[in-house]
């Protein structure tokens, strides 16, 4: 296999595992992710489990507390509630490539966005009131 062919079916293993992750979020945390808690047996979502998502559905408050204010970030934003958004996105919703530094870089922002897309709101990138109640079921 030519290096050409390599990356091409890099990227079309990256690309169904990203549109996987989509459909399931928009059928909503709670079905997309259901057995993939402590109290359920496997029931079906190894899919779910192999791409790194975890329950949403009380998830980040065993996966990432904070007890800080929910403020309104975007890109340049450098705090503890970024470094909260930052474990969510992780640890929650399994995104893989967003560095836990409290720092709203790049990463950050093409996870918000494409968290936001996912859920139907605007993907602008920008954390407000909405974005934050989807990330908190």
């Amino acid at each position: 296999m030519t290096s050409r062919s390599s990356r091409r079916i890099r990227i079309r293993v990256r690309t169904l595992a990203a549109t996987l992750l989509g459909c399931a979020l928009l059928t909503g945390p709670a079905v997309a992710l259901a057995g993939a808690g402590p109290s359920a047996k496997d029931s079906g979502t190894a899919a779910a489990r192999d791409i790194g998502t975890k329950q949403a559905t009380n998830g980040e408050w065993r996966h990432c507390p904070y007890t800080g204010t929910h403020p309104e970030l975007g890109k340049g934003h450098a705090n503890d509630a970024v470094g909260h958004l930052q474990c969510i996105l992780n640890k929650v919703y399994g995104y893989k490539n967003v560095a836990m530094d409290k720092i709203f870089g790049d990463a950050t922002l093409a996870a918000v966005k494409n968290f936001q897309q996912s859920v139907g709101l605007t993907a602008d990138g920008f954390v407000g009131p909405n974005t934050w109640a989807a990330l908190h079921p």
